[in-house]
């Protein structure tokens, strides 16, 4: 078995883009099991790291050494963090428009006030006759045209005027102030499974696992990206126990031999792990 993960490693080395760091050669050969999902699913989880490896040492040195040597330094986490933004759902008032339907109009418009909707007034000249008195004369009245009533000046004879209410019939809602939104009191949080073979990252997360102790802060483990390979990566969120704290990396699980698995995007994962001890 060993001898055809290597062929496949050697095979695989030779199409895939070089790499500037063990993180590119998961990148590309998780885009190439995607694309061949049926055959790379059969492989287990656990033969795949060890490609991974093979095919960094074949690019670096030209043969498999250094990726036997790292293997034989790797251990597994699982780290998690929150940056202080909390997790947002959709407005159960206005079902995620940021807006209601306004419930003095209809569309922006209510019925006019001076007209009582008619969309005329009487008219003044002639104080709704249709005429008026000149020298002893009667005359039709110039101002409405003999009708009585001339177009309402409030509505200019439409019968509504716009609501001063709303905004075309729409109300922003309160609830979430117009984003559709509304903040919950649990926060976006990131899992990373990650494969490392760094001293200083296997120390930090042995002595901090399942612990309230920070394991390092998001800027040094950002930094050390060259150190380890993230297998796996989810965007979920809770909330979390006070001691938690934004921009900081906890473990949550930390082994040499983990229970591997794909999922759905074809990322190496394990369920060997919770977070209750730090979610309330």
């Amino acid at each position: 078995m060993e001898d055809k993960i290597k062929r496949l490693a050697t095979n695989l080395a030779e199409i895939i883009p070089e790499p500037k760091e063990p993180q590119q050669v998961w990148d590309s050969l998780r885009f190439l099991m995607r694309e061949q999902r049926d055959y790379f699913q059969k492989i287990p989880p656990e033969n795949i790291i060890k490609v991974i490896f093979y095919v960094w040492s074949l690019k670096e040195t030209g043969n498999l050494k250094l990726g036997e040597k790292m293997l034989n330094e790797i251990s597994f986490a699982l780290i998690f963090h929150h940056e202080g933004n909390y997790h947002k759902e959709t407005c159960g008032h206005c079902d995620g428009q940021g807006s209601i339907n306004c419930d003095e109009c209809d569309s922006g418009k209510i019925e006019c006030s001076e007209c009582n909707g008619g969309g005329d007034e009487t008219c003044e000249e002639c104080d709704g006759s249709g005429e008026i008195e000149n020298d002893g004369e009667t005359l039709t009245c110039s101002e409405c045209g003999g009708e009585g009533v001339v177009s309402c000046g409030e509505c200019g004879g439409d019968g509504v005027v716009e609501c001063n209410q709303c905004s075309y019939g729409n109300l922003t809602c309160n609830d979430c102030e117009g984003d559709g939104d509304v903040d919950t009191n649990e926060y976006e949080f990131f899992e990373h499974f990650i494969v490392t073979w760094d001293g200083y990252i296997k120390y930090r997360c042995e002595i901090t696992e399942e612990d309230t102790d920070i394991t390092m802060s998001e800027y040094e483990f950002d930094k050390r990206s060259a150190e380890f390979i993230t297998l796996g990566f989810e965007e979920s969120h809770a909330k979390f126990e006070p001691w938690v704290k934004e921009n900081e990396m906890y473990c949550a699980y930390y082994s040499d031999n983990p229970r591997l698995k794909y999922n759905s995007e074809m990322e190496i994962v394990t369920s060997n792990y919770n977070l209750n001890y730090a979610a309330k």
